[in-house]
């Protein structure tokens, strides 16, 4: 198991830094320190290394979100964070993000992804509703299924613009801008202030 994550690990580091069409098997093997034979004990073809890093990605991923925090926005935020720190410091996450935007192999593991993350935040949106911090006309669904291409949006933007280095301010923006739709006016200035906290202001 050690020597499959060697080689998780440098698949993922070459997909996200050439792309799964350039980078090669053998340019994996070096990185991992393995044989080609060794790295095709555990993955038979690059595909199967592309689609094991997506799913371990998704697992990363999915396990940021909690449900337990007694505020249930906060825990959004909180889980915002938590993945920018996984895409500015995770290959796995990073190279799972860029593959699943890529190739139309990884459609049905990028489809499935989306759909669990963003029932995922709807389950969170409701319960944001019903306790009151949120008082806004939109549905969870429609929250959880426009944040999640928000977040997505301004993260891949920020990979594009600065290599992620502006990543924390502009999810920093993107919560002022959903709070100050969508927070009860009672808790707005609370939340305001947990994102504020999470990722520092943008004034």
């Amino acid at each position: 198991m050690e020597r499959r994550e060697l080689i998780l690990v440098a698949a993922a580091e070459e997909f996200d830094r050439a792309g799964f069409a350039a980078a090669t098997v053998a340019g994996i093997a070096r990185a991992a320190g393995v044989s080609q034979g060794a790295l095709h004990f555990h993955f038979p073809t690059k595909l199967a290394m592309a689609l094991a890093v997506i799913d371990e990605q998704n697992a990363r991923t999915f396990d940021v979100v909690s449900h337990t925090d007694t505020s249930p926005t906060a825990a959004l935020i909180a889980a915002s964070k938590s993945i920018a720190d996984l895409l500015r410091t995770d290959p796995i996450v990073r190279a799972g993000i860029r593959l699943s935007l890529e190739r139309g192999e990884f459609a049905a593991a990028t489809v499935s992804f989306y759909e669990q993350w963003i029932a995922g935040i709807v389950d969170v949106f409701r319960l944001a509703i019903a306790s009151g911090e949120l008082r806004t006309e939109l549905s969870a669904e429609q929250l959880g299924a426009t944040l999640v291409p928000y977040f997505t949006g301004v993260q891949l933007v920020s990979d594009v613009r600065t290599g992620r280095a502006d990543l924390y301010s502009a999810v920093s923006t993107m919560w002022r801008v959903v709070l100050s739709a969508t927070a009860d006016p009672r808790h707005r200035e609370r939340l305001l202030g947990v994102a504020a906290d999470a990722f520092g202001s943008t004034d």
